[in-house]
């Protein structure tokens, strides 16, 4: 009964799970149930609440993949998945973009966004990077994110292999598998999301259970390990220091901490963040006009900026715009005041150099008091030095109490 509950738990909330699927979740919590089995609960629970069963794809035949890595951290593929059901308030679909690592299947890097530009694509591969190393080649279609001039400068400074699939061929991305595995996986709670912070929380939870939970790729291994996570384990690619990857984006992304009031100083200016993360570091990032502040690949605020002519420097900040997210302060503000009514940003004045002072060798600082070295370390009365005079006073032994028996 304890299984049958947990596959209607499941089929609720995602109902295009099929039985392989719901035979990882339940191993997830520790249910484990052969495949059959759970294809039966499946039934059981489609029957019982009307839910319509999945469709299953058409079959087709197997062709040989020509991007199959052989070891870990030979290929990584990356796309922009549509999510066009949601209930955010606008029309426009809302994109995942992720890179996926081919040999473990595991995912390395993915985000939630409204736009799909080369900003977005930059700060997923950076991600990946930064924590997992630096792959052999990066596979995807004919995307223009994908081979923008700054990121062609990044495969080249790092030694990557830029390939691309063949023109209609998206099955040679082994991302578009895994594009459906979400599907089936979070599309239905991405439908019923209301706000972006649920949707920050979908995809997060997602993302995990999608790496811990068993891959059919794996299913054939006889080392036990039938998850991505386990697979990959603490393996990396070729590791590079933060400070060497952020100089491969010149002036397009910048680490900052955040102050106690949640503001950032970047360059000249006082830029607000997120007040509920303070003193927590964030990334800066800075595109076409635009300068976005990030925790954790989550948007907290973002300005309209000019440059100056050295395309390094801000000229002018104006148009600040605030997102709502999870890392918001549970401390209530003392005035619930808008975004046009408090100041976020300002230009704080130029830092001048503090001038160094020059050693002036004709001034002396004298002695408070002319004092020979022996008197300064114990007061002795006798030294090298000019006698000090002795003081008319002096201690004056007590007087010893008499009683009247003794007068």
């Amino acid at each position: 009964m304890s299984a049958i509950s947990e596959v209607r738990k499941l089929v609720k909330d995602s109902p295009e799970l099929g039985a392989y699927r719901v035979r990882a979740a339940l191993e997830q919590i520790g249910i484990h149930l052969s495949q059959t089995t759970c294809g039966r609960l499946l039934a059981l629970n489609r029957k019982l609440y009307g839910l319509p069963a999945t469709k299953g794809g058409a079959p087709r035949v197997r062709k040989e993949m020509p991007f199959k890595a052989h070891f870990r951290f030979e290929y990584w593929s990356v796309d922009v998945r549509y999510v066009e059901e949601h209930n955010l308030g606008f029309p426009e679909p809302i994109y995942m973009i992720s890179i996926l690592e081919n040999y473990t299947r595991a995912i390395l890097a993915s985000k939630m966004s409204r736009t799909q530009n080369q900003w977005d694509y930059l700060e997923v591969l950076f991600a990946a990077l930064s924590r997992f190393g630096v792959p052999s080649a990066i596979v995807s279609d004919g995307g223009g994110i994908f081979y923008s001039n700054q990121a062609i400068d990044v495969y080249a400074a790092l030694g990557i292999s830029k390939e691309r699939i063949e023109p209609r061929q998206a099955w040679q991305n082994y991302i578009e598998s895994h594009f459906n595995i979400a599907r089936k996986m979070a599309d239905a709670r991405f439908a019923r999301a209301t706000s972006w912070e649920e949707v920050i929380a979908i995809h997060r939870t997602w993302m995990h259970d999608y790496n811990v939970q068993r891959h059919w790729a794996h299913e054939s291994r006889e080392d036990g390990c039938h998850s991505p996570a386990q697979v990959l384990g603490s393996s990396t690619g070729t590791m590079y220091p933060a400070e060497f990857l952020d100089r491969i984006l010149f002036a397009t992304r910048y680490t900052r901490h955040l102050d106690k009031n949640g503001f950032l100083r970047f360059q000249n200016w006082k830029l607000y963040g997120e007040r509920g993360l303070a003193k927590a570091p964030v990334t800066v990032w800075i595109y076409e006009g635009s300068l976005k502040v990030e925790h954790q690949a989550v948007t907290l605020s973002r300005y309209s900026v000019e440059l100056q002519d050295d395309h390094k420097h801000l000229r002018t900040v104006s148009h600040p715009r605030l997102s709502r997210t999870p890392f918001r302060s549970p401390q209530l503000a003392l005035f619930d005041l808008g975004p046009g009514e408090w100041l976020l940003y300002w230009k704080t004045p130029d830092r001048v150099p503090k001038p160094r002072r020059r050693p002036t060798e004709s001034i002396m600082q004298l002695p408070l008091l002319d004092l020979s070295l022996i008197d300064r370390a114990v007061g002795a009365e006798a030294g090298s030095g000019p006698i000090r005079p002795r003081s008319h006073l002096h201690p004056v032994k007590r007087q010893k109490d008499y009683s009247s028996d003794d007068a």
